[in-house]
């Protein structure tokens, strides 16, 4: 079967990164797939330039019409929404099914109410033309759903493959760490209040008694709150600014606690994950899709302080649990978030996309 994968610049490096690493995994008895851009040239990814100005541009869908034919394209995919317009009209005059990347959906709080208008509308009209829309979690999706009355039977879930390779063997001392047990706290890119409770988990579990230290790992508006919130604090806590030392650091700590206040799924949650670290995380939308509560991890009522303190001491004077959680938490993750498991939702979906016309 073969799918055009339309896009417009491909400019996000992360998407670039993305795409190759599928296009590595796919399986080409099953699926060939010709990635095309509306406006950027030819490269090591794009395999076609329509060679359009802008982004709603009649020749380029003339362009890709004849490609079609040329090719025996059997399903547009649009990855970029900047170039679904083109892929519509052409899949409509080809009668060609059409699916369409959401990566995520806008809600009405903390928006411009225009712009919230806008996504609302440009989602109703996308979830009428496309047969099947691709989003990377199932929060997405009810959210999708709910914006846009887009029917749950044409939203498809399938998990984005995580970059992340765990490190083996490594030593405290070379990273710099006295003897304890380390709470891992993986810091968001955008800002979170919900990570500054982790102060109080930490003074809790000092009061307990435990030799607690906090390894803070990332940068950001949330790392310069936690270190202003804790500058005048005598608590063991490092900082570790550098994403990069992720996966050794994650080697090195026994506990990976997340104190988010939204209702997503983490990437740090998703790093520890793919570490096999055990996680204490709030009971929320996002987390729970990926975590059983008790079986991969200890999951708390978000901002329960004293039963997320508890439960880190649980893990962190248990191995045998910290072991069991940890292990099941690697073994769900390898089902969802690791490229080959990515390429072979990704090949089910193209499949399930093409045979929704026939």
């Amino acid at each position: 079967m073969r799918v055009l994968i339309l896009g417009d610049r491909f400019a996000e490096s992360a998407r670039r990164t993305a795409l190759t690493q599928l296009l590595a995994q796919l399986d080409s008895a099953r699926i060939q797939a010709v990635v095309t851009a509306l406006r950027a040239e030819q490269d090591d990814l794009v395999d076609q330039a329509l060679r359009a100005r802008r982004p709603i541009a009649l020749r380029a869908a003339w362009r890709l019409l004849k490609l079609l034919k040329r090719l025996n394209i059997e399903l547009i995919h649009v990855v970029e929404l900047e170039a679904a317009l083109t892929g519509i009209l052409a899949a409509r005059h080809a009668d060609l099914p059409l699916s369409i990347t959401c990566e995520r959906v806008p809600l009405a709080q903390g928006k411009p109410r225009r712009r919230y208008l806008w996504h609302k509308v440009q989602w109703q009209f996308l979830g009428r033309m496309a047969q099947r829309i691709l989003v990377p979690s199932e929060l997405v999706r009810r959210d999708l759903h709910l914006l846009a009355k887009v029917p749950l039977a044409r939203i498809s879930v399938v998990y984005p493959a995580y970059p992340f390779q765990a490190a083996i063997g490594v030593n405290r001392e070379a990273l710099g760490l006295a003897e304890g047990k380390y709470i891992a706290l993986i810091l968001p890119r955008d800002y979170d209040a919900g990570y500054l409770q982790a102060i109080d988990v930490l003074e809790r579990l000092r009061k307990r008694g435990l030799d607690a230290h906090l390894m803070v790992i990332g940068d950001g508006a949330t790392f310069q709150a936690l270190r202003k919130a804790t500058e005048h604090l005598a608590l063991p806590i490092r900082w570790f600014p550098n994403r990069a030392e992720l996966p050794e650091l994650l080697a090195a700590c026994d506990v990976v606690l997340d104190c988010t206040e939204r209702e997503d799924l983490p990437d740090g949650v998703i790093a520890a994950m793919l570490a096999g670290k055990p996680i204490v995380a709030p009971r929320q939308s996002g987390i729970t899709e990926v975590l059983e509560p008790n079986v991969s991890a200890l999951l708390v009522m978000p901002a329960d302080l004293s039963d997320m303190a508890l439960q880190v001491s649980r893990v962190l004077q248990y191995d045998s649990l910290a072991e069991r959680l940890g292990r099941s938490a690697n073994k769900r993750a390898i089902e969802r978030f690791t490229p080959q498991a990515h390429a072979r939702a990704m090949t089910e979906f193209f499949e399930t996309a093409i045979y929704s016309l026939r």
